[in-house]
């Protein structure tokens, strides 16, 4: 960029310069002052062209030409899908429309939609890992926790049916990601058998960890919660900090009254028991008629509230209504 603003204040010279010789200079003399800066803003040109990568314009050449192929993609498939919900109405037996259905949702980014279409192609071809696999990234991208069951659900089948390794250690992030103590031990339990998956000794150390941190199990908030309106299905409770989408705890409650308490412990926050709760976090209260979720079966929220100063509230019973 330095070569270029040289380049240009030589130009602007060079233009001054011509436009006002002074009448006294001899034609030779300005002749001579005009080819000099000629000459030195050539030679600033070709420094400039040695250190300059002709490479990098070519390199984003390439990648805005892909990006526009992905926006025309896009735009294509968003025309199309109309036309296979169509076709779909016809032969609701086909597979592989489905599964396209789906793949299109998922590219746009609606995954909803696209869990719905993948939910009816593994009715159709439930042996089909591939698109089972596809269909449990998609549960993933949509949202753990709404979909925590079925993918809780499906990583088992597939891994009971492939005896994929990778699908093990999915399942281990997944239970982390979820707060599922319980699930976490069951999966590092089967990845310390499997034979082909290395690091044993880092597994089996963050299983004893974790069994550890189960029976030094103590309640960490304890809430008497009581609706005004009669719910039926299930609570989520979330605790989780502020700006944080990620939740660190989660308990699901079967509405059985309108007065229940809720005890948050050890095990709903799968950390360690000597490690420091946030002094500031959001609980959240969602309700569901079901613990399992399609699009159009979701969580709502009911409640929300700010827990300020922790330390001088976990040893008391907080009092929610909502």
């Amino acid at each position: 960029m330095i070569y270029l603003f040289l380049l240009g204040l030589l130009v602007i010279y060079l233009i001054i310069l011509s436009k006002n010789r002074d009448a006294s200079d001899d034609s030779k003399s300005s002749r001579l002052k005009i080819t000099f800066v000629l000459v030195l803003s050539l030679f600033t040109l070709y420094i400039f062209s040695l250190s300059y990568d002709f490479t990098n314009t070519a390199k984003y050449k390439e990648i805005h030409t892909k990006n526009l192929s992905v926006r025309s993609n896009i735009r294509t498939i968003k025309e199309n899908i109309p036309k296979l919900e169509a076709r779909l109405l016809n032969s609701s037996n086909d597979f592989n429309g489905w599964l396209m259905l789906g793949k299109s949702y998922s590219i746009i980014k609606n995954y909803q939609k696209a869990s719905k279409a993948y939910q009816v192609a593994i009715n159709l071809s439930p042996d089909n890992m591939d698109a089972l696999r596809e269909y449990i990234l998609v549960l993933r991208s949509d949202s753990e926790i709404i979909n925590k069951d079925l993918i809780e659900k499906y990583l088992s089948v597939y891994f009971n049916k492939t005896d994929d390794p990778q699908a093990l250690l999915d399942l281990l992030s997944f239970s982390f990601n979820v707060n599922d103590n319980a699930l976490a031990q069951t999966t590092l339990t089967k990845i310390i058998k499997h034979p082909d998956i290395a690091n044993k000794k880092e597994y089996k150390k963050l299983l004893t960890d974790l069994v550890n941190n189960s029976n030094n199990n103590r309640t960490i908030l304890h809430l008497s919660v009581s609706s005004k309106k009669m719910y039926e299905g299930y609570f989520f409770m979330i605790l989780k900090e502020k700006n944080i989408n990620q939740p660190f705890a989660i308990k699901r409650v079967s509405v059985t009254s309108d007065n229940f308490e809720v005890k948050f412990t050890t095990d709903d926050f799968m950390i360690k028991s000597n490690v420091d709760i946030p002094d500031n976090f959001e609980f959240v209260i969602k309700h569901s008629q079901s613990d399992r979720f399609t699009s159009d079966s979701r969580p709502t929220e009911v409640f929300r509230m700010d827990i300020n100063n922790y330390k001088e509230t976990r040893d008391i019973k907080l009092q929610v209504t909502f």
